[in-house]
């Protein structure tokens, strides 16, 4: 039997403390020393730095947290809803994903499957 979209909004939302502290967690150890090296690196001063125009986290690295969506939902971080550019903040990127995260397990949001890569035949 199959959960209805309302079965599947319960268990998500039973799931989304856990899943927001889980993301927050990583998001932390993928920036932490990232942003501690550039900051003691970085040039000070009035004439701002190119550091700064850069977002905490690109797109790329974020699907690396599906770890994450797959260790609490059992679904994969889908590359489609992350925002292209990536995140300033752990908080922008919660606030962005959590919604989308949701509709992707209760069915709203269909994702691409990727096709699987055939075996090259030696020459």
């Amino acid at each position: 039997m199959t959960a209805t979209k309302e079965e599947l909004k319960a268990i998500f939302a039973s799931k989304a403390k856990e899943l927001v502290s889980e993301l927050e967690a990583w998001f932390e150890e993928e920036t932490e020393s990232i942003d501690g090296s550039i900051a003691a690196a970085a040039p000070s001063g009035s004439g701002g730095s190119i550091m700064g125009t850069c977002p905490a986290i690109d797109s790329k690295r974020v699907v690396d947290a599906t770890v994450i969506t797959k260790k609490v939902l059992n679904i994969e971080l889908p590359p489609e809803i992350i925002q292209p550019g990536g995140y300033a903040s752990c908080d922008e990127m919660i606030a962005d994903l959590m919604p989308k995260l949701e509709r992707v397990f209760i069915g709203d949001i269909k994702v691409k499957k990727a096709k699987p890569v055939k075996a090259l035949e030696p020459a």
